[in-house]
């Protein structure tokens, strides 16, 4: 027997445990973008999600939260979902403690060049007014240049200041994970010099360098961590 509707009250207590920033306004949000689309009661017009609809929005979270789609290509995957199409998955990187078998050529880490606004970053990362205030004071997120617009990294760093508060990590602190990020662009920069004096950088040779300071990132602060 089917499981009884739920209110979206019900909905975000039973996600919380996996997303513990999830929020009504995102949701809504969510919603409003056509990615979940529950039932309305009437006249009343409460929200009510079925099993189905919890599904379709854990598949969503996930994707933004593991993967950093943005909502287009998330629609996108719904839509083929809904043609009864498989969505290719993509494979998880190696760990940090091996040496992966065969090179491995993800998705170039490039941020979507789809732009956002403030609303749709505090909405996505469940982030408040003055939090998203302090992290522009910081210079830690900015519009693009001649726009009034984010880049998708700013909802990126939004969810990371809004998950790193909850263990005590103040967003003043994000500066030390800035100041690494910029000694790493400025070698990434001074690899890439031979190919922009040429021709451009070739795409898979940006996404391979991307790869492999990304992993040795990631394993020099596991050994900083458990070395």
């Amino acid at each position: 027997m089917p499981s009884p509707p739920r209110t979206i009250g019900q909905v975000l207590e039973a996600i919380r445990g996996e997303f513990p920033d999830i929020s009504v306004s995102k949701l809504r949000y969510l919603e409003s973008e056509g990615l979940v689309s529950p039932e309305r009661d009437q006249p009343s017009g409460y929200r009510r999600f079925r099993q189905s609809d919890i599904d379709r929005l854990v598949f969503v979270l996930r994707a933004q939260r593991d993967k950093y789609l943005p909502l287009k290509v998330i629609r996108e995957q719904l839509d083929a979902l809904d043609r009864g199409e498989e969505v290719p998955s993509e494979p998880a990187p190696p760990s940090v403690d091996e040496e992966p078998a065969t090179p491995v050529r993800p998705r170039t880490p490039v941020p979507s060049s789809r732009l956002v606004n403030r609303r749709q970053i505090m909405a996505e990362s469940g982030l408040g007014e003055a939090g998203f205030i302090e992290l522009e004071r910081l210079k830690l997120i900015s519009v693009r240049r001649g726009t009034q617009l984010y880049g998708r990294e700013a909802v990126a760093i939004a969810v990371a200041a809004k998950r790193l508060g909850s263990f005590g990590v103040d967003a003043r602190q994000l500066r030390v994970v800035q100041q690494a990020a910029a000694t790493e662009a400025a070698l990434v920069e001074q690899a890439l010099a031979p190919y922009q004096r040429r021709s451009g950088v070739p795409k898979e040779i940006l996404a391979d360098l991307y790869r492999v300071i990304l992993q040795a990132h990631a394993a020099l602060l596991h050994s900083q961590i458990n070395g």
